[in-house]
């Protein structure tokens, strides 16, 4: 005798995976209208639903219309935030930054410009040109006495003798005084910028430079050609 099979029948097991299941909670404007316009369907002829609670609910359907484009609007302005920030990064492929430690490449003769940040007022201040290679220092400027601030200069390219170092890569590093007192001063020099990135979880533009480290967007003050 064969055993005729029943569908739509389901076993404990499924059932209990049913009810353990998460359900729903999200309430659209979709589902709210298809719940209004049902609620309105089925309400009773002989005690309708007074005005001041049909008002409330429209007024409830207005908020969650409103707060829905609103949420929309922002994630279209978040959006086209980036694609402004992504543009403008991208312009500045092949532009010279400031930055700290780089080391520069000298073909020979040619100037290179760096920038000192001064915290606070020194005695003296001393720049060196490094060997990055040898670790050798190749020239030296008396800057004197510096107040807080940034201050510009431009290394020629040449030796303690007036004549062009050989090709290579230099550092510059600032040494300022404080009457007995010596500390290392924060310098930047130019690099080129070679590639621009965008790090979603910081929300930040990074732009990469030659010596393949990535800086922040928003920590680069000096641009130049």
């Amino acid at each position: 005798m064969s055993i005729p099979m029943i569908e739509g029948v389901k076993t404990i097991g499924q059932l209990r995976t049913e009810q353990n299941q998460p359900l729903d909670q999200d309430l659209d404007r979709n589902a709210f209208l298809r719940l209004f316009t049902t609620q309105l369907q089925n309400q009773n002829p002989l005690d309708p639903m007074k005005n001041e609670a049909f008002v409330a609910q429209l007024a409830q359907f207005s908020t969650l219309e409103a707060t829905s484009a609103m949420s929309a609007s922002l994630g279209d302005f978040v959006a086209g935030q980036q694609e402004e920030r992504m543009l403008r990064g991208a312009s500045l492929l092949g532009k010279q930054v400031f930055a700290p430690d780089v080391a520069m490449h000298q073909p020979g003769g040619t100037t290179l410009d760096g920038v000192i940040r001064v915290d606070q007022v020194v005695d003296d201040l001393k720049l060196y040109v490094v060997d990055a290679e040898t670790d050798q220092i190749v020239n030296q400027m008396d800057l004197g006495p510096q107040i807080s601030g940034d201050v510009t200069f431009g290394w020629n390219g040449g030796d303690f003798d007036g004549e062009a170092v050989p090709p290579g890569q230099y550092i510059f590093k600032a040494v300022g005084y404080i009457g007995g007192d010596s500390f290392d001063v924060p310098t930047m020099a130019q690099s080129k910028i070679r590639g621009v990135s965008w790090d979603q979880s910081l929300g930040e533009i990074f732009v990469e430079i030659e010596d393949g480290r990535s800086i922040a967007l928003s920590e680069i003050s000096y641009i130049s050609e």
